[in-house]
């Protein structure tokens, strides 16, 4: 009987626990335009984190999602890892491309090539 009680109250205070929101810290990076989902407006609310040492960037979105990219050491070009969608170039000021029904807008200093 009572592990029967013992147990239904440690459920009881993990389930409990589950309810806390904590926010974890924004990631390090710039501020970038990004419009997550069809029909979504350019905003800068989506984060652009260099991964040290390499050629990587991640985008953070607002509601915890990401992209992973990789930059062309030579040319600044950018192409999606994890098996992504196609990254498709858009016109428009700065680079401006979507991938999926996401879209983004980051302005070229940014993603530029290190100098050599």
């Amino acid at each position: 009987m009572f592990l029967r009680i013992s147990s239904a109250l440690c459920l009881l205070i993990a389930l409990a626990g589950c309810g806390v929101s904590e926010t974890s810290p924004p990631p390090p990076g710039a501020l970038v335009d990004c419009a997550i989902g069809a029909g979504a407006e350019l905003s800068p609310v989506c984060t652009l984190e260099e991964v040290a040492g390499t050629n990587e960037i991640v985008i953070h979105h607002p509601d915890g999602g990401f992209r992973r990219l990789i930059r062309d050491a030579e040319t600044g070009d950018l192409s999606p890892l994890d098996g992504a969608d196609p990254l498709v170039i858009e016109q428009g000021g700065g680079l401006q491309f979507a991938l999926g029904a996401d879209r983004y807008s980051i302005p070229p200093e940014l993603i530029a090539p290190a100098p050599q």
